[in-house]
């Protein structure tokens, strides 16, 4: 008797599984063929697998199965949906359209107006970026938090094309979301994460450039691919941008509003003038993507090499968009060059003020003390605490003007020798690296 109960029980159970395969099968192919699994950029752990166990181990299977997907072998996280506006029906007027991007941005973040006009342009370039040769990235700084970065980025996101909001992000994925998507990345909180990683630095270096993509080896048999990183790329942060990427970036630099300045609270769930703005956008850009291809704007005098490239994008949608626009690009663009020596490298710093110096005392000639006494004497520069709290010292001059070839030598002044350099000697790098602004 006992036998034939367990035959019962275990023929039941055979017949059950039978019953069931079809159902399991059409659920794992219903799996597989969603559009929901189309994109995995993520370098998360595989799935959790099957294991011999009790009641445990089957409820934990089960929550697993319900959270992620019926299927077994089903991918971890969701796939990413990245939204294009649809276009404005009606052909846009880009003075027009600019006035009114430049004046949401100021609704909802306090910045100067030529900061608001910078975003203001950089916005059409992100719908059109693969007109031009070179994406400038945008730099969002600030001295502190709570001034309103973070806000800029979501103002920016409903306006962009394909935005793709990341407040942390690998090396890995950021090659790979670009070379699958091309979405306009929005990087928050870069200061927590991006200065010493070494390899995402190096991607969003080579993404300013159009022919910008890393080589990596694919598959069992290793074989080498590429990965395009051309793409529009805004970075928020406290403090400032690696000297890299500050070089290829146009810059904004934020400030905490004080109590009179007012601002409109962001609402996601409020954003119909920036949606209709988008769809705007998104004509105006449809329109002039031919015209863009061929744009050689006028640059300002003294404005060339690195600064001209990150800005020739933007001078040329303000060409096109023309009214006002033109002249008030290139106010921003001077307004944004003049505090530009802030952000210099070190070498670059001391060369500027060593100019400054000998222009100030109308010599032809400084014996190295003298000089480093001069530069420690300058009140917000880093010379008086160069070195572990120290002064610069003249060994160290001489070493940060080394890469210029400018060579410290035996000069005469009066009646005494002394080390120093004469001011002939800097002509060749202050041509090269400091070019005369006019502002």
């Amino acid at each position: 008797m006992p036998l034939f109960a367990n035959f019962e029980k275990d023929f039941e159970a055979a017949r059950h599984q039978v019953a069931r395969k079809p159902a399991t099968n059409k659920l794992r192919s219903t799996a597989q063929a969603s559009p929901a699994h189309s994109l995995d950029v993520g370098d998360g752990d595989a799935p959790p697998t099957d294991s011999a166990g009790g009641a445990d181990d089957a409820s934990r299977r089960t929550r697993h199965q319900n959270k992620e997907a019926p299927a077994r072998h089903a991918k971890q996280g969701r796939a990413l949906i990245l939204p294009e506006p649809e276009p404005w029906p009606q052909p846009i007027e880009g003075a027009a359209l600019l006035t009114d991007l430049s004046a949401a941005i100021r609704l909802h973040v306090v910045m100067a107006d030529w900061q608001a006009d910078t975003a203001a342009l950089w916005l059409p370039h992100a719908h059109l970026f693969e007109r031009f040769g070179i994406t400038p990235r945008l730099a969002v700084t600030s001295p502190e938090k709570r001034c309103g970065k973070t806000t800029l980025l979501d103002v920016m996101g409903r306006l962009v094309r394909r935005p793709l909001p990341a407040a942390n992000l690998t090396a890995a994925v950021a090659f790979r979301v670009v070379e699958a998507q091309r979405p306009t990345l929005l990087i928050d909180e870069a200061d927590t994460f991006l200065r010493d990683n070494d390899e995402l630095r190096g991607i969003l270096n080579s993404g300013h450039r159009h022919s910008g993509a890393v080589i990596r080896t694919v598959g069992d048999d290793h074989e080498p691919r590429a990965f395009a990183t051309f793409a529009p790329c805004a970075i928020a942060l406290i403090g400032k941008l690696p000297e890299t990427l500050a070089d290829r970036s146009v810059a904004i630099e934020l400030r905490r509003r004080r109590s009179d300045e007012p601002a409109k609270p962001y609402r996601h769930d409020r954003t119909e003038h920036l949606d209709t703005l988008a769809r705007k956008l998104a004509r105006w850009a449809s329109d002039h993507a031919d015209e863009m291809s061929d744009a050689d704007p006028a640059m300002p005098p003294g404005i060339y090499n690195r600064v001209a490239d990150n800005w020739r994008p933007l001078l040329a949608i303000a060409d096109a968009a023309g009214g006002e626009w033109p002249q008030r690009a290139r106010d921003a663009l001077q307004r944004a060059s003049a505090g530009a020596d802030e952000d210099d490298s070190a070498r670059i710093m001391v060369l500027a003020d060593i100019r400054a110096i000998f222009r100030e005392r109308q010599a032809d000639r400084l014996a190295s003390a003298e000089l480093c006494a001069s530069l420690n004497a300058i009140e917000g520069r880093p010379w008086a605490e160069w070195r572990g709290g120290k002064p610069l010292t003249a060994s160290g001059l001489a070493r940060l003007l080394a890469p210029f070839t400018v060579i410290p030598g035996t000069i005469r002044i009066g009646d005494a020798t002394a080390k120093g350099y004469h001011v002939a000697h800097f002509q060749d790098a202050f041509g090269r690296y400091l070019p005369e602004r006019e502002v």
